[in-house]
């Protein structure tokens, strides 16, 4: 149940201003206090220059942002009026609503490195605890190469694979819970408040503020914009989130979040963004939230306001319903800073959403992580299958630096690139010391042990640790491949993993092709194509389940939408089948009605022109007989 704006011991039934005794008209401006209660904005304003910091009313004490925005050299009442030279009185006028300025409350950098440092030692007392090293967990890299070897007067071309695991988080054992055992935030919920968010919706999306708010700690900020076709900051900036300050938002959830209006994405993301950038101070994590249900009235490209977005920040997005773009916000995650996009296609499905993204921002335990690839000689990387940015740009090329940024407790990240495999010489290949006729399965593990493994390349990590802002780096890890004349059969296998993450990639490749196809049968065709070419050539049957399900999913539902176009079109034909009978009955009768009418006429004519001779005859015929009558 969503929580009420309260104010102290008389609830909001206050209808004059306790400082001047006014009336508290509508359209004055005014400004209600984070216990509750509501002032003249001009009197409050007053007030608190006379050295008055606290509420007149409970005597609460007022938020410093208020006391900074009010204390400073403020305008005439608007109530008052103005006086020419000419000696009358000329009218104010119509006072506009205040525009509340966004002011941000500053973060004490010095308290937040103290308490990262709490955190950094008690981290390192836990560690030493259960870990003779008393190293702290790093970041584990393992790689894998699509085969264990390749025969070496052959080139080639084989998948690769380097898997990032994240440590499990270490709490301190006096910490009761998570907000008190983690590295400070700043947050921005772009949320949207338009006419669509109407009913459930909307109390819905104020549930799931309140549910953030709850979950934030005094070093945490947050900021809430609400946008339709306009943006809104509803905190007035980023707020530290103690007692009073959540108290402060809570309200203006509760009251000034109202749905109405049409859509218009860039509004919200454009004053969050602005929030981040003109920050003076600033945690050592930041994100955006942004959450939707529509789509904008009109197309837009947010490249180049995604683009300033600070470093560091991410932005994940949430679509919620089916009449979201899923390509917009799907675009607005990659291009922010690697962030996540969430489809949520039920309203209870918002909250946990909301919450399992939240978790995520508290648990992170690395920040601008960098994936180091470097191999030798002339094994080059070819292509990246992945989102993530990496540098050279130009491939092929033997080294690449892969940018992945955040990375949360028990996270687990791939990179799949391909890799060329050269022609070797005979010197630099691997040489079998007993036969060099080619190895069968039934060859013992002894035997495939004298093929030695050669080095090929390695990976490294960098990225630093949030908690005690030091950059860290891992060890190197190899590639290992066998290059032989005759390597043996067993090497030939293809990786577990990487035929999972092999028929993932090449999925998705025939997902996007389906999708740019405007043909829903040859968009079947190319699905059907992709299924059989999964369960014929994957090695592990179990590895192409989960492609082989999405891909026969996809394929319902281009039935579906084909099925719908049929009952549209038909029903569009039948319609204009009926319009058109419509239509020539309507002519029809109104042929019928025309000639009927014609026929009248002509019969009328016709009877008058009948009777006209018949009077006419009669006429001549009494003439004749008056004549005939006078000559006798």
């Amino acid at each position: 149940m969503l929580p009420t704006t309260q104010s102290g011991s008389s609830g909001n039934t206050v209808d004059d201003c306790t400082i001047c005794l006014n009336a508290l008209a509508q359209g004055t401006p005014l400004l209600t206090l984070s216990c509750g209660h509501k002032f003249h904005f001009q009197c409050l304003a007053s007030n608190i220059k006379a050295k008055n910091k606290e509420c007149p009313l409970c005597r609460a004490a007022i938020e410093d942002s208020i006391i900074q925005l009010l204390g400073g050299p403020t305008q005439l009442p608007l109530q008052q009026q103005q006086q020419n030279p000419f000696g009358f009185q000329i009218p104010s006028p119509t006072p506009s609503p205040i525009i509340v300025p966004s002011v941000e409350d500053l973060v004490d950098e010095v308290a937040v490195r103290e308490l990262c440092d709490r955190l950094a030692s008690a981290r390192q007392v836990a560690i030493n605890s259960i870990n003779d090293t008393g190293n702290l967990p790093l970041i584990t890299a393992t790689t894998t190469l699509e085969y264990g070897a390749q025969v070496s007067y052959e080139e080639s071309n084989i998948y690769g694979l380097v898997t990032l695991q994240a440590p499990t988080i270490i709490l301190p054992a006096e910490a009761g819970s998570l907000v008190s055992s983690r590295v400070p935030i700043d947050l921005v919920c772009v949320v949207d408040q338009s006419g669509s968010m109407s009913g459930d919706k909307i109390a819905l999306l104020k549930q799931t503020l309140i549910y953030i708010v709850e979950q934030m700690n005094e070093f945490d900020r947050l900021a809430i914009i609400s946008f339709n076709t306009t943006a809104f900051d509803r905190s007035h900036g980023l707020k530290r989130m103690n007692q009073q300050n959540k108290q402060t938002v809570t309200n203006a959830i509760n009251t000034d979040i109202t749905d109405g209006g049409g859509t218009y994405i860039g509004s919200g993301l454009q004053m969050g963004i602005n929030l981040l950038t003109s920050r003076q101070t600033k945690n050592s994590l930041n994100a955006i939230l942004l959450l939707t249900d529509g789509q904008d009235n009109d197309t837009h490209d947010y490249t180049q306001l995604m683009q300033t977005l600070p470093s560091g920040v991410q932005c994940h997005t949430f679509g919620y319903g089916p009449d979201h773009t899923a390509s917009l916000l799907v675009q607005l995650a990659e291009q922010g800073n690697g962030g996540t996009f969430t489809y949520i296609d039920e309203q209870h499905a918002i909250g946990p959403a909301f919450a399992m993204a939240l978790g995520g921002l508290f648990t992170c335990i690395a920040q601008e992580v960098h994936i180091n690839i470097e191999f030798i000689g002339d094994y080059k990387i070819t292509h990246v299958h992945s989102k993530y940015k990496y540098e050279p740009e130009q491939l092929p090329s033997p080294k690449l630096d892969v940018k992945l940024h955040d990375l949360n407790s028990e996270e687990k990240r791939n990179f799949v690139f391909q890799l060329h495999v050269p022609k070797l010489n005979n010197n630099e290949q691997n040489v079998d010391m007993t036969s060099q006729e080619p190895m069968s399965l039934t060859q013992s593990s002894e035997e495939i042990q004298l093929f030695e493994n050669q080095i090929i390349g390695n990976v490294t990590v960098t990225y630093i640790d949030p908690n005690t802002r030091r950059t860290i780096k891992t060890d190197p890890v190899s590639f290992n491949l066998v290059r032989d004349s005759h390597p043996p059969t067993d090497l030939f296998r293809v990786n577990h993993e990487l035929d999972i993450q092999r028929n993932r990639v090449e999925t998705t490749h025939a997902l996007a092709q389906a999708m740019a196809e405007y043909d829903y049968r040859k968009s079947r065709a190319i699905l059907q194509a992709q299924i059989a070419f999964n369960v014929l050539y994957s090695p592990h049957a179990r590895c192409v389940e989960n492609c082989v399900q999405r891909l026969h999913l996809v394929q319902v539902r281009c039935a579906q939408r084909l099925s719908a176009s049929h009952v549209n079109c038909v029903q569009r034909l039948t319609a204009s089948h009926v319009n058109c009978v419509r239509h020539l009955n309507s002519a029809h009768v109104n042929r019928v009605q025309h000639l009927t009418a014609s026929h009248v006429s002509c019969v009328q004519h016709l009877n008058t022109a009948h009777v006209n001779r018949i009077q006419r005859l009669t006429a001549s015929h009494v003439n004749c007989v008056q004549r005939l009558a006078a000559s006798y």
